[in-house]
């Protein structure tokens, strides 16, 4: 089905006519010819000023404009919707004064029934009753072990709250499967022998109890997770959103975060803080470390300073890969060699920020400069990234991932996908980073 929201601006009035009348006209027109229907969702703001080649404030005031008019209506964390005629409106059009009834829920394709999206979606704007649906979540963690310090765990379940609230709010339902082995233990040391198996059977398992969309939750996963996801699923006829915190190749749907721009943010801290040199901490390799340190050499370089200002600290011989049981004691062991062979001098000679690769061996590093006499804040700054539950209590500055935006995302991807918009989207979003007492320089 073609997305109704595409527009082309040779098919607008050109002349002296703004170009948020423009938009405002056309959306107008499809609201009223049928090709928007009561209680379909538009694209956010940002897809429409794309779609219409016009800038963000542009899109913005043309919505603005028909949401005071009573053509739209917006909801917070819902998106912006055609709203629904008022009842004694015979005719399905605005009255006088253009008053509309708002829709009690986005209004939802019946697949399964063999109906097309146009005409379900009339069927069940007339009968003023929201619709029946079910996401099914599936994931790679056991979010029941309720085991918040495994940050997998932490993170599925922000992520699976907002966007379980997401597709309640739009009426409907959801239910929950775990795709690894009963035993199995988290990412990536844990993954099982027959791991191509066990994502079909997960998958398997929520077709048939007959969920109308999937959310895949991988925030933990093997680098060819996405391609099992492709053979498990016909995505041309199954809505599917794939949640990970890596970008994947097409044809998957997904919403990610940007590891690189985690880095810059570490990086750029720590440099508006008055850390002169900066340490990255390698105690093991993986690709998003290496994502991390190129955001922050892009940091550096933007900065106008050296390549040198960053220095990369790793033992001769570093882990391969990231494993987590052995990940915070190799940690612990190599920031006790720099802070009792490096540091002194280095401290000397100008300030100096550390940049762990995660939070978890953050707290090494801050545990090993202690016992040394040195404190991070007072001595040298120190950043970590994920936002782990202990980060507050310990004053740790870290680069915390956006993770209930990306359930919301995910959810208004599959509501439109369940409209019948089948054009797979690659949502980035971007980290914030938290300051803390770790980066005060020179407090005491």
């Amino acid at each position: 089905m073609a997305n109704p929201l595409a527009a082309s601006n040779k098919k607008a009035p050109q002349g002296r006519v703004p170009a948020y009348q423009r938009i405002e006209e056309d959306i107008r027109s499809k609201v009223k010819d049928g090709r928007l229907a009561p209680g379909a969702m538009l694209a956010n703001r940002h897809n429409l000023a794309r779609e219409y080649g016009v800038a963000l404030s542009t899109a913005q005031q043309a919505i603005a404009k028909l949401t005071a008019d009573g053509v739209l209506v917006t909801y917070d964390r819902r998106g912006t919707f055609v709203s629904h005629p008022s009842a004694g409106d015979a005719n399905g059009t605005a009255g006088g004064n253009g008053a509309y009834a708002p829709p009690p829920a986005a209004i939802i394709p019946e697949k399964r029934a063999g109906r097309t999206s146009e005409a379900f979606s009339e069927s069940a704007s007339l009968s003023g009753k929201p619709v029946s649906m079910t996401l099914g979540i599936v994931t790679a963690s056991r979010i029941d072990t309720m085991s918040y310090s495994d940050i997998e765990i932490f993170w599925s379940c922000l992520a699976i709250r907002s966007l379980e609230q997401v597709f309640s709010e739009a009426g409907g339902a959801t239910r929950y499967y775990h795709w690894r082995g009963e035993n199995q233990e988290t990412c990536p040391q844990g993954l099982p022998e027959d791991y191509a198996a066990s994502i079909h059977n997960g998958i398997a398992a929520v077709r048939a109890d007959g969920a109308d969309a999937i959310a895949v939750v991988g925030f933990c996963d093997a680098t060819n997770v996405s391609d099992e996801i492709v053979r498990a699923v016909d995505i041309e006829n199954v809505p599917l959103v794939y949640i990970s915190w890596h970008e994947v190749q097409p044809p998957l749907a997904q919403v990610f975060y940007d590891n690189s721009f985690a880095g810059y943010q570490a990086a750029q801290h720590l440099l508006r803080q008055g850390y002169q040199k900066l340490v990255f901490m390698v105690p093991f390799a993986d690709a998003w470390i290496t994502d991390r340190i190129a955001g922050a050499r892009a940091a550096i370089r933007h900065a106008g300073l050296p390549e040198d200002t960053l220095r990369l600290y790793s033992p001769e011989t570093p882990l391969e890969t990231y494993d987590r049981p052995s990940a915070p004691s190799r940690m612990y062991e190599i920031a006790t060699e720099f802070f009792v062979k490096e540091w002194g001098p280095l401290r000397s000679a100008q300030p100096c920020g550390i940049i762990a690769p995660n939070d978890d061996t953050g707290f090494q590093i801050m545990d090993a400069a202690e016992e040394q006499g040195w404190a991070p804040g007072r001595d040298f700054g120190l950043v970590g990234f994920d936002d782990d539950p202990r980060s507050c209590a310990r004053g740790l500055t870290t680069v915390r991932p956006p993770i209930e935006a990306m359930g919301e995302e995910a959810g208004r991807l599959l509501l439109r996908a369940l409209q019948g918009d089948k054009n797979g989207q690659s949502v980035r979003l971007r980290s914030h980073l938290i300051p803390r007492a770790s980066t005060s320089l020179g407090t005491k």
